[in-house]
């Protein structure tokens, strides 16, 4: 369940075992032979804040006119005219997130090891490959750690060895040096990298000039009991970027049984809005310093602090299928000691078992499907927290299209981020999974973007505040792309700033005060005022949007053409209505008087709403326009339903009602349930919300398919190593998928703590530990299969996290309800058979 087991080499990259620690990321390729090290810095992009000065935008005068004209189009109805004339709006690209560099460790004196088994721990963070038998036994563990900031990579061997350790990068290397002691590549990034989907010559420009990008090094040390010698190569020796480790700096190790690589990146990023500094040489020292530290640490220390850390995080939750919960009708509840691993037979042989062969087996036959392997559903929930710890941590950037592992010079769209829902999906299980620390980057790039979108908005819109688009990167990059050519379905959409924001009220909402709000009161503020400012009063006085369109969809107009700009998107108001409410209510709160909140106060009342459309689905558009594709994979007009939060109380919200509830579950009917990965997760989520867990069990169905069947177009399923695809692979399938697993298991959005409000059948009976509702509870589950195959809660365990967590707490299971009193110190249990409105059996005890 804590893992991933393989018992082939991993020769391609969807076998692979992604580290990281944030900051450093590895993909742990090939066999107890040869180990190649795909490594990544989270820093490393193409481009600089002068990406956004780049030619291609409109003069303002000439923005307003355009964005005037396309409000008029739409008013009259040409709404293809509309689309044309607003790719007028488009600059170029967002910027890529950039492979690093490659090690290759490699035993080069012949013979064993043959066979092979590599795993991935996730509560050590730790890959091992172990191959071969008695004096050809060979072993390889590496891990990487966030206290001291390094990659470690250790051989070991039953009798002495000679290895080659090669280094090299796909960006170009002004030099690499090798020495007996281990190797330095000095490293320069390109200023501009294109998506590869963009026909633009070159798609990948250098530029020397100082700060025009950025400048990088990699240095590894070589601790080992045999002898070294170097083979350095010259920095002119030919060697063009793109060529991984070929021809690369290398050193030879003979005579070892013990070798330990010990490894730092650094680039000169100096943040968001700063133009870079230094050279690679500065870079060099900075990662030289990081390993210093490290080797006179001790590789000991250093692996105890690195799991200490991980596991700090990482084993704040677990879920346990297959487990013995305590007995129906016993007086004992589920406690937080009875919640610990508890596995049968059949769950340890499993997990011992090879992954895609699990994979492979649970898609076999007519009763296919991940309810014959509870144990891997629960592997892939567990997967997810350990990607998203091992790709966002305090400090670092934000988790990206693939988290933080990349090995292309142009990734599958530029591994940036993308704003209309791949980059929020990322974040939705970091509240109720435990892991608010992991969301800390993604605040410190609001931030950035408050910054660079304050700009776009006057440059384009002549509005006030601040907003952001379709893409960003590490620059907070805020213009609208396309190049002027790209169907503004996808290109436009400027309401990024507020989905984005709604992040920090939801973590807000799990939070031990309002630290974070206040933080970012002026962010939040802004963001209202550019929203504000781009609201148009409709002829029955009511305000909308305009232009506007629904991600990434298109609709049929009258005449049967297809278009995708008109007004008033089922999404865009949600998520205008979500933020004034917002800073509404955070400004009473604070006893804030402000224009912009005013100004809030007064629109929302006048503010238009989706309407229930066509066949009682939910209208996508306010024309309720025919839908192009009717099966998309966007779910927009849901954002709403999931993950948006809606509390009783909140000015000029409301509680979705059941005609509007009744209309969101008609849209996802009609969508249908084939996907992509992360369109899957998204419906999993939804599905949760609207408590159907039979159309949960439906969508994990398809989650789990085995992508080594080609099915062609947007279908996902999970590769060998579990990573999700769109396909290709994209994290937030697999981010998404927690998310949504975790909202199936526990839910508290309506202002009360509701317990398996949609159980799928693949988890029949078991434990959960550790989630948390708001505003700060933590929760563990028991369950078991009660009447007719169907799950019964056996108990809950609730504990107040903070003080203001502590205090009443409505407590729900399906139409029975509870109310429980926390207070900090002290563990609430329930038994789940006694849980009603007028016989709860509570147990209180001090936590140990």
């Amino acid at each position: 369940m804590h893992g991933l087991v393989s018992t082939a080499p991993a020769e391609r990259w969807e076998e692979g075992m992604p580290l990281g620690n944030g900051g450093l990321g590895a993909m742990v390729l090939g066999d107890a032979r040869t180990a190649r090290l795909i490594v990544n810095d989270d820093t490393a992009w193409s481009g600089s804040p002068a990406s956004e000065d780049e030619p291609g935008l409109p003069d303002p005068d000439r923005a307003r006119e355009l964005l005037a004209r396309v409000r008029a189009l739409v008013a009259a109805g040409d709404h293809v005219e509309a689309g044309r004339v607003l790719r007028g709006l488009q600059h170029r690209h967002s910027q890529t997130y950039l492979p690093f560099a490659e090690l290759e460790i490699a035993l080069t004196d012949g013979g064993g090891p043959g066979d092979v088994r590599r795993t991935l721990d996730f509560r050590t963070a730790t890959q091992t490959t172990d191959g071969g038998r008695g004096p050809d036994a060979v072993s390889r563990t590496t891990w990487v750690s966030r206290p001291h900031g390094v990659l470690v990579h250790e051989v070991t061997a039953s009798r002495p060895r000679d290895l080659t350790i090669r280094a090299g990068s796909r960006l170009r290397v002004p030099r690499r040096t090798a020495g007996p002691d281990g190797v330095v590549l000095h490293l320069r990034l390109p200023a501009d990298v294109a998506p590869a989907h963009e026909p633009v010559e070159p798609s990948v420009r250098y530029d020397d000039r100082p700060g025009a990008s950025l400048r990088g090094a990699l240095v590894a040390r070589v601790l080992h009991d045999g002898t070294a010698r170097a083979h350095d190569v010259p920095e002119d020796d030919g060697v063009a970027e793109g060529d991984g480790v070929a021809g690369a700096g290398r050193l030879v190790v003979t005579g070892a049984t013990r070798l330990t690589l010990v490894v730092a990146t650094a680039t000169t990023y100096r943040g968001a809005t700063e133009t870079p500094r230094g050279d690679e040489w500065d870079a060099a020292l900075d990662a030289r310093a990081r390993v210093d530290r490290a080797v006179a640490a001790g590789p000991a220390a250093v692996r105890r602090d690195q799991i200490a850390d991980h596991r700090a995080l990482y084993d704040r939750v677990e879920l346990t299928p297959h487990a013995a919960p305590s007995p129906a009708g016993e007086s004992t509840p589920a406690s937080r000691d009875a919640a610990a691993p508890s596995r049968d037979e059949t769950a340890q042989d499993t997990a011992a078992q090879d992954t895609a062969a699990r994979l492979v087996a649970i898609n076999d036959g007519p009763e296919a499907g991940p309810e014959r392997d509870p144990d891997l559903v629960a592997t892939l929930f567990h997967y997810g927290r350990y990607l998203l710890i091992c790709s966002s941590r305090p400090g670092t950037l934000p988790a990206n299209l693939q988290g933080i592992w990349n090995h292309e010079l142009q990734p599958p769209w530029s591994s940036s981020y993308t704003t209309n829902i791949n980059l929020q999906m990322n974040y939705w299980a970091a509240g109720v999974t435990n892991l608010a620390e992991t969301e800390e980057p993604l605040f410190d790039l609001i931030r950035a973007l408050a910054v660079t979108g304050r700009r776009t908005a006057r440059r384009l819109y002549g509005a006030d505040g601040w907003t952001a688009h379709h893409n960003t990167d590490a620059w907070a990059y805020s213009l609208p792309v396309g190049h002027g050519g790209n169907d503004p379905k996808w290109a436009f959409w400027p309401m990024a700033g507020l989905w984005l924001t709604r992040h920090v009220a939801d973590h807000a909402g799990f939070a031990a005060d309002d630290t974070l709000l206040t933080s970012l009161w002026d962010v939040l503020r802004d963001a209202a005022a550019f929203a504000l400012d781009w609201l148009v009063r409709g002829e029955d006085g009511q305000w909308g949007t305009c232009p506007s369109t629904s991600p990434e969809n298109e609709f049929r107009t009258a005449d049967g053409r297809v278009a995708s700009v008109a007004s008033s998107s089922a999404c865009d108001l949600d998520l205008v209505r979500d933020h004034l409410t917002l800073v509404v209510a955070e400004a009473e709160r604070r006893g804030i008087e402000d224009p912009v909140v005013e100004r809030a106060r007064a629109v929302l009342p006048e503010l238009r709403r989706p309407r229930v459309g066509r066949g009682g689905a939910l209208a996508e558009w306010d024309g309720d326009f025919a839908q192009d594709d009717p099966h998309h994979r966007h779910l927009s007009p849901l954002v709403r339903l999931y993950p948006g939060r809606w509390e009783p109380g909140e000015p000029g919200a409301g509680e979705p009602g059941p005609e509007w509830l009744d209309a969101a579950a008609r849209f996802l009917d009609e969508r249908g349930d084939e996907s992509t990965g992360w369109s899957l997760a998204w419906k999993i989520g939804l599905r949760a919300r609207l408590r159907q867990p039979g159309a949960v069990d439906a969508l994990l169905r398809l989650v789990f398919r085995d992508m080594e069947t080609d099915r062609g177009g947007h279908s996902g399923g999970l590769y060998p190593n579990l990573f999700a695809a769109h396909p290709p692979f994209q994290i937030d399938g697999n981010l998404g998928f927690t998310a949504g697993l975790a909202e199936a298991l526990l839910q508290s959005h309506r202002g009360e703590i509701e317990l398996l409000p949609a159980l799928p059948g693949a988890l029949p009976a078991g434990r959960v530990r550790g989630l948390v509702a708001r505003p700060g509870v933590e929760v563990d589950i028991a369950w078991e299969r009660g009447e007719r195959g169907a799950p019964r809660l056996v108990g809950a365990t609730l504990r107040a996290l903070h003080p203001r967590a502590a205090g009443t707490h409505r407590l729900r299971h399906g139409e029975r309800t509870a109310t429980v009193e926390l207070a900090v110190g002290h563990d609430v249990e329930v038994a789940g058979h006694d849980l009603g409105p007028s016989a709860l059996r509570v147990w209180e005890r001090a936590r140990t």
